[in-house]
């Protein structure tokens, strides 16, 4: 099988050269977080509004190889708004950018539906978008979108109150969420296959089981954030469990993990996979980590008891980087 983890230190050169570029700046326009993070801030007086862009990746083959493109504006909607509310934002308004090999109005069909439904669910309005015919460009179909949030700036959750004792929580995700399909698609090819049998160990497809959209956690964190005062967020998408070091360099110990779904299990087997390989490619369960003061933690869980599926699965301490011991993993940095 060809490489399966992108190495994110070269991704984080590639980036940090980039971004070395961008030095013009605007005199009368300030940002209030850093270039990095989950999302982008930007100062308007008392409020602050938030940028962010992200795309569905590769999991658009999956869904160009087995026609089925209902689901994926959902993960489009998602990859978005899950990001957004890492720092406490409300997202409000998306648009679209889909990029196609040739015009297919099943497709487009299909493609509204998923966002109408992502829309509904994390409360925002898709307010217009861009659609490029690109034979030349793309094989199949490329989706991504720009979501903007909103915020009171005094409000902003940045990570930097966290501390040692403090609580770590994990949001489950429904599955493989949109990243690690590189990796996802090497597997199947490799093992011969089909989409349309039944996945490994479950009463549905292939299909079924790897196109599962993105749970959205919009709803559950701004609930939570009016009872509770929140001290960090990260949204476990590429990179996986690295993620967590995002929000601030501390030791973050996940001594109670989920139990990783059957996906993950099936696809550590099948895959040859090392742990640290699966909590660095995939959520392994964990959709979205919320950190808090222990003495918070009933009133926490009162909010978000019986909607989404919730554990406490570990705590901060003084140190640097992350540990999973039932799983033998020890991580540090993001990049």
């Amino acid at each position: 099988m060809e490489r399966r983890i992108i190495d994110r230190k070269s991704q984080g050169e590639f980036v940090s050269n980039f971004l070395r570029q961008i030095k013009f700046r605007r005199q009368d326009f300030r940002t209030i977080n850093p270039l990095g993070g989950f999302t982008s801030l930007i100062d308007l007086g008392n409020f602050a509004v938030s940028f962010n862009n992200d795309g569905v990746g590769t999991k658009t083959i999956i869904a160009s190889e087995t026609n089925r493109y209902n689901t994926i504006g959902i993960d489009c909607v998602a990859m978005n708004v899950n990001d957004a509310i890492t720092v406490g934002a409300e997202p409000i308004a998306i648009v679209d950018y889909l990029s196609l090999k040739e015009i297919d109005n099943e497709i487009a069909r299909q493609l509204g539906i998923g966002f109408n439904v992502g829309a509904q669910i994390a409360n925002v309005n898709i307010v217009g978008g861009e659609t490029a015919i690109v034979p030349d460009l793309v094989k199949t179909i490329d989706i991504s979108a720009t979501s903007l949030g909103l915020m009171q700036k005094d409000q902003i959750i940045t990570g930097e109150k966290i501390s040692e004792g403090d609580l770590i929580f994990a949001f489950k995700s429904s599955g493989l969420h949109s990243n690690g399909f590189t990796t996802v698609r090497q597997i199947i090819k490799s093992n011969n296959i089909n989409y349309e049998d039944n996945f490994p160990g479950e009463n549905k497809t292939v299909a079924d089981v790897l196109l599962e959209p993105t749970r959205i956690y919009v709803r559950e964190v701004l609930d939570a954030m009016s009872i509770v005062p929140i001290k960090g967020m990260a949204n476990i998408t590429g990179g996986g469990i690295k993620n967590i070091a995002r929000m601030k360099d501390m030791h973050y110990v996940i001594d109670n993990p989920f139990e990783p779904d059957n996906v993950f299990s099936r696809l550590l087997e099948i895959g040859n996979l090392s742990y640290d390989e699966m909590f660095e490619i995939f959520n392994m369960s964990a959709g979205f980590v919320v950190i808090i003061d222990p003495e918070n933690k009933t009133d926490f869980l009162d909010v978000v008891r019986n909607r989404v599926p919730v554990k406490e699965i570990g705590h901060v301490e003084n140190g640097s980087g992350i540990v999973i011991p039932k799983y033998s993993v020890n991580m540090h940095g993001y990049y």
